[in-house]
C-alpha cells in the first residue's frame, strides 16, 4: 500500500480507536447525569410529598380542634385523631431526608416544627378539649402557633427547591461540557472523511436516544409534580354548614384539567342555630404559595368572625393580619345571614358583588367597594345590612363567572339571566346551575368559584311578613355600573395564573 494512503488511514485507525472509548465514556457519563437527575427530581419529589403531609396533618389538627371548640360535636375531632396518629412519624421522615440531602437549615426547621406542634397541643389543643374557658383567647394564641408552623414549613420547602436548583444546575454544566466535547469530536470525526462517518452517525443516534430519554424523564417528573400538587387540594374546601332555616349551596370549577391549586375559595361558619357567617375570596396567583396564602386568608376571617360581628370591622382586622405576614393581595365578601330577622350582613374587599333573589322579583347586583385585603394599610370597608324575606337568596361568586369576555358588564348581565334560569328551575344546586347557564355555551377562562346562601321558606322566628328588601349601610350609595366593572377587572388584572381541577359541592338542609 502506498505509503501516502497508509499513514492517513493508519492515523485514521489510531485516532478513531482514541475517539471510540472516549464516545463510549461521554455516552455513560451522560447516562450517568441523567440518572443522577431524575433520582434528585425522585428526592426532591418525595421530600415535598413529606413536607406537605406534615402541613396538611397539622392544619387537620387545627381545623379539628377549631370546629369541636366552636360546635362540641365530636366529629370534627376525627381529623385531629388522624393527624396526631400520622403527624410525628412524617416529621421524623422528614428530618430523615433533610439529614440525607444535608438540608441542615431545613432541618432545623423542621425541628422548630415539631417543637411548635408540641407546643400547640401542650397550650391551646388539650384546654379547648377539656373544656376550658377563655377559647377566643386559646384560638388566638393557636393561630399564632399555626403561622410559626406553616413559616418552617414554607421554609423547608425552599430549601428543597434551593437543593434542587443547585443539583440540577450541576448535571445540566457537566452535560453541557460533555456536549461540547462530543461535538468537538464529531468535528474532528466529519474531518478524517468516510470512515469516521458511520461512527458519527451511531453516535449521533446514540446521543438522540439519550436526549429522548432525557424528555421521557422529565415529562415523568412533571406528572409526579402535577400529582403532588393535586393533594394540595384536600384543604382548598370544606364542607358547608348544614341548618335547617339557612341552605347552602357551591361550586368550583378551574379553567383547565390540570392539578394546579387556584386561588378561590368559599367557606360557611355556623355561630349559632339559626345564624352563619359566609364568605368567598380570591386570592392572587396559583400553587402551593397560593394555596398556603389562601388558607391564612381563610383562617383569619374565620376565626375574626368569632370575636367581631361585624363584617367591615372583620375584614380591616384581617387586611392589617395579612399586610403584617406580607401575604398575597385577597379579594373577598364575608358577611352573616340571620335566619331570625332574615338579614344579610355583608362587606366587600374589591370583590365582585353580591347578587340578591327575593321571591316574585327579578335578581339584582348588591353594593361593593373597598380596596383589596393586603394591598394598603388601614383601608377603610363598610357594613351592608339587607333586609329580606323568607326564600331570599344570595349568589357570591369570583370574577371568572362574569369576566369570560372583555366586558364586564355584559358579563354581570350574563350572570343576573343565570341567575334567574335557575331559580325559575327549581334545582336542588342553583351554585351548579348557575355555572352551566353561563359556561354551557362558553368557554371558561378563569378559575369559577360560586356559593349561594338562603332562607329557607317560612324559616325564622320573628313573624314579620315578607316585604321588600331594603340596605342598609352608613352614608352608602348605589355604585355605578362602570365603576363597579373596573373594581372588578383592576382586582381581576392582578390574579392570571394557571388552574386546578373541577369541583363542585352543595350542602342544603332538608
Amino acid at each position: 500500500m502506498d505509503p501516502r494512503i497508509a499513514r492517513p488511514t493508519i492515523a485514521a485507525a489510531v485516532v478513531l480507536a482514541l475517539i471510540v472509548p472516549i464516545v463510549i465514556a461521554a455516552g455513560l457519563l451522560v447516562r450517568g447525569y441523567t440518572r443522577a437527575a431524575f433520582q434528585n427530581e425522585q428526592d426532591a419529589t418525595a421530600m415535598r410529598a413529606v413536607a406537605f403531609n406534615a402541613l396538611r396533618y397539622q392544619l387537620d389538627e387545627e381545623t379539628g380542634v377549631r370546629g369541636y371548640a366552636a360546635t362540641r360535636d365530636r366529629t370534627y375531632l376525627e381529623p385531629y385523631d388522624t393527624g396526631r396518629a400520622l403527624l410525628p412519624a412524617t416529621l421524623r421522615r422528614l428530618r430523615e431526608d433533610a439529614r440525607r440531602l444535608q438540608l441542615d437549615a431545613a432541618a432545623a426547621r423542621i425541628d422548630d416544627a415539631r417543637r411548635t406542634s408540641e407546643r400547640w397541643n401542650a397550650t391551646v389543643a388539650r384546654p379547648l378539649l377539656a373544656h376550658r374557658a377563655g377559647a377566643p383567647a386559646l384560638q388566638l394564641r393557636g393561630k399564632a402557633l399555626m403561622d410559626a408552623y406553616r413559616d418552617d414549613m414554607e421554609v423547608v420547602q425552599e430549601a428543597i427547591d434551593a437543593r434542587k436548583r443547585q443539583l440540577d444546575a450541576a448535571t445540566e454544566a457537566a452535560i453541557d461540557r460533555l456536549n461540547l466535547f462530543v461535538a468537538l469530536v464529531a468535528s474532528a470525526v466529519v474531518g478524517l472523511g468516510i470512515v469516521f462517518g458511520v461512527q458519527q452517525f451511531r453516535l449521533a443516534a446514540v446521543l438522540a436516544a439519550k436526549q429522548r430519554e432525557a424528555a421521557e424523564l422529565t415529562a415523568a417528573y412533571q406528572t409526579e409534580k402535577r400529582l403532588a400538587e393535586r393533594l394540595q387540594d384536600a384543604f382548598v374546601q370544606r364542607p358547608l354548614p348544614v341548618l335547617p332555616a339557612v341552605s347552602f349551596s357551591a361550586t368550583y370549577v378551574p379553567a383547565t384539567e390540570e392539578s394546579k391549586v387556584g386561588g378561590d375559595w368559599y367557606d360557611g361558619v355556623e355561630l349559632a342555630r339559626e345564624r352563619v357567617m359566609f364568605v368567598i375570596g380570591d386570592v392572587a396567583g396559583h400553587g402551593l404559595e397560593a394555596a398556603v396564602a389562601m388558607n391564612r386568608a381563610r383562617q383569619a376571617l374565620v376565626s375574626a368572625a368569632v370575636v367581631d360581628p361585624d363584617p367591615a370591622q372583620l375584614l380591616a382586622r384581617v387586611n392589617a393580619e395579612l399586610l403584617d405576614q406580607r401575604a398575597r393581595m385577597v379579594t373577598a365578601v364575608c358577611g352573616y345571614a340571620d335566619a331570625r330577622t332574615f338579614e344579610f350582613v355583608y362587606a366587600t374587599a374589591g370583590h365582585p358583588p353580591p347578587v340578591l333573589v327575593e321571591p316574585g322579583r327579578p335578581p339584582r347586583m348588591l353594593e361593593c367597594g373597598g380596596l383589596p385585603l393586603a394591598v394598603v394599610e388601614e383601608a377603610q370597608y363598610r357594613s351592608h345590612t339587607v333586609q329580606t324575606v323568607p326564600g331570599a337568596m344570595l349568589v357570591l361568586y369570583t370574577d371568572g363567572a362574569v369576566e369570560h369576555s372583555r366586558d364586564v358588564i355584559a358579563g354581570e348581565q350574563t350572570l343576573l339571566a343565570a341567575v334567574s334560569a335557575a331559580i325559575d328551575g327549581n334545582t336542588p344546586n342553583p351554585a351548579a346551575a348557575i355555572h352551566s347557564a353561563i359556561f354551557d355555551s362558553r368557554s371558561v377562562g378563569d378559575d369559577v368559584a360560586i356559593m349561594t346562601v338562603s332562607f329557607m321558606p317560612g324559616a325564622g322566628a320573628s313573624g314579620e311578613p315578607a316585604g321588600t328588601a331594603t340596605i342598609v349601610a352608613a352614608g352608602a350609595r348605589g355604585t355605578p355600573e362602570g365603576v363597579r366593572g373596573t373594581v372588578v377587572s383592576l382586582a381581576a388584572r392582578l390574579r392570571r395564573a394557571a388552574r386546578p381541577g373541577r369541583r363542585d359541592g352543595v350542602r342544603i338542609a332538608s
